[in-house]
């Protein structure tokens, strides 16, 4: 592990302890933040000076400094950041309706921008090809405009330890979000070599007790500024605060790791707005995706899912993804448009949304919104030339979908729900690595049948004619084989053997009224037989 990482980690484990006592509201305290001080100017001054004399910090106390939206702040050649640590350091603008921006150019190396509040505040970074690390670490977030973090044509950079939060005054409101268009926690283009860790994004801010009983040590710094801003502050903060079309997004990026994120919008998940995916990869190679908890995204097309667009060597592995899917789309996002090489390993899918919040329309049922897709659009719109696809056992076979490997993962579904199955949609059967490890936890679509806690195979949308089950979905056709190797080999050694992290014991779904299911929970099978694939 490099120097920056290790000095940040260690930095946050010693203040872990002190960010677990109660937040104290003393009046000499909250006096503090009664005045917002014009600090556009002085502020770059400061780093400007820090730079000429190679001082390597600039330093800002407690307090709230206001900034100019129509000005960024520029981090110069050689200058970090850095908040206090004993109060928060909150940098906000102006005007509420815009947002303003921390710009690190190319020049600037191995900084790192670290204990500060931004609201309506981003950070963006220039193109920097460079072997050291950059690091954002232990910030808060709030309504960071398209992009709390933007980076692109970069590599080592290390975002761990933030909250990224987003009010319904500044929620998205393009139901198809573009790169431009969105708003995410997250937003990387041509970005590489890179970690996304220990984040948070999106809160109920009523839940922070909860939250604080199960995430690393790297967060309690952010929490305690943020119960802090809450509490004793105010600052017309509305509890909801996960209004995000997405936690990341990566555009053409290569080797990006995204591990034990907290993705969490669901204190409306019974009510629709504008998302995309909690993580959408787009045009991307060596996405490493693991140990997250996921949840309140809707499941439909253009939210609820980790979505991999054109993208190669994908890893989903051990995390809880809570009413949210797997979706691997063949498409013209990106200068190529195969999915290959895509492995998706001891997941929890538990599905606690139905029709009722999220329609399915007839002709898209089973394409799209099951727990985990393969759709080739380009092929299914016969080589891009018609519209919309052909939604029927007449679409042809993808010549795009390649080495798909789902092996090990749990599926369930809370009461009155039948739980989701995996769709192999136009993938070629022989490109489909699928084993009978994949199991239900809780009741499966058909009880007392053989192999009952297998999760079946949907191919080319061929379901089993008047069957149905008690809550009225559609069979599966036993057309696709499942594979009799031993898919075992084709996970990663370091990555065979993770277990999915207690944040899920922080939540309770569908506006409190669902538990969560334990992702240790034993196959449906073991219940009933001695006899089964686990």
């Amino acid at each position: 592990m490099k120097f920056i990482s290790i000095a940040c980690s260690i930095t946050l484990l010693a203040l872990s302890i002190a960010a677990q006592e109660p937040v104290q509201c003393s009046l000499n305290e909250v006096q503090i933040y009664e005045t917002e001080m014009d600090y556009s100017i002085t502020l770059q001054d400061m780093i400007d000076e820090a730079s000429r004399t190679q001082m390597s910090v600039v330093y800002l106390r407690p307090g709230v400094f206001a900034i100019d939206p129509e000005n960024p702040i520029i981090l110069r050649s050689g200058v970090s950041l850095k908040g206090s640590l004993d109060l928060p350091s909150i940098i906000s603008v102006k005007d509420k309706n815009s947002t303003g921006a921390i710009i690190v150019y190319d020049d600037n190396q191995g900084w790192d921008i670290q204990n500060i509040v931004f609201e309506n505040v981003h950070i963006e970074i220039q193109e920097t090809e460079n072997d050291d690390e950059s690091a954002i670490f232990s910030n808060v977030f709030f309504n960071g405009g398209r992009g709390s973090v933007i980076a692109q044509n970069g590599e080592q950079l290390y975002i761990e330890g933030n909250i990224f939060l987003r009010d319904e005054t500044h929620a998205g409101h393009e139901m198809l979000p573009t790169y431009n268009g969105t708003n995410t926690g997250i937003l990387f283009r041509t970005q590489k070599n890179s970690i996304i860790s220990n984040n948070i994004f999106g809160m109920d801010l009523r839940k922070m007790d909860n939250l604080e009983q199960v995430v690393n040590p790297q967060l309690r710094r952010p929490l305690r500024n943020l119960k802090f801003i809450h509490e004793c502050l105010g600052r017309n903060l509305t509890n909801e605060q996960g209004y995000i079309a997405s936690g990341v997004q990566l555009y053409n990026s290569v080797d990006v790791t995204i591990k034990e994120n907290i993705m969490n919008a669901t204190f409306p998940d019974t009510k629709v707005f504008s998302q995309d995916h909690a993580i959408s990869v787009v045009g991307s190679n060596q996405t490493y995706i693991y140990q997250n908890f996921i949840a309140g995204w809707q499941l439909y097309d253009f939210g609820g899912a980790v979505r991999f667009t054109s993208a190669v060597d994908g890893y989903v592995i051990s995390n809880y993804l809570a009413n949210t899917g797997v979706m691997m789309y063949a498409a013209t996002h990106a200068d190529y448009k195969q999915v290959s090489n895509i492995v998706v390993y001891k997941n929890l899918l538990y599905r606690f949304l139905g029709q009722d919040v999220s329609p399915v329309p007839e002709e898209l049922d089973g394409w799209l919104y099951e727990g985990i897709t393969f759709f080739d659009f380009y092929t299914a719109r016969l080589n891009n030339t018609i519209r919309p696809p052909i939604w029927n056992t007449s679409v042809p076979i993808s010549p795009w979908g390649r080495h798909i490997v789902v092996s090990n993962n749990r599926f369930g579904a809370s009461e009155g729900l039948d739980p989701n199955v995996i769709s192999l949609g136009n993938l070629n059967p022989a490109e489909a690595y699928v084993d009978q490890k994949n199991c239900y936890i809780t009741e499966p679509l058909l009880a007392d049948t053989e192999h009952q806690a297998t999760v079946p195979l949907l191919w080319r949308q061929t379901y089993r004619q008047g069957v149905y089950t008690r809550y009225g979905s559609k069979i599966p056709e036993r057309i696709a084989k499942y594979t009799e190797s031993d898919l075992n080999d084709q996970i990663p050694a370091q990555l065979r053997n993770l277990y999915i992290p207690n944040f899920w014991k922080a939540f309770n779904l569908k506006n409190d009224t669902i538990p969560m299911i334990d992702p240790a929970a034993p196959c449906y099978i073991q219940l009933n037989q001695s006899n089964n694939y686990n």
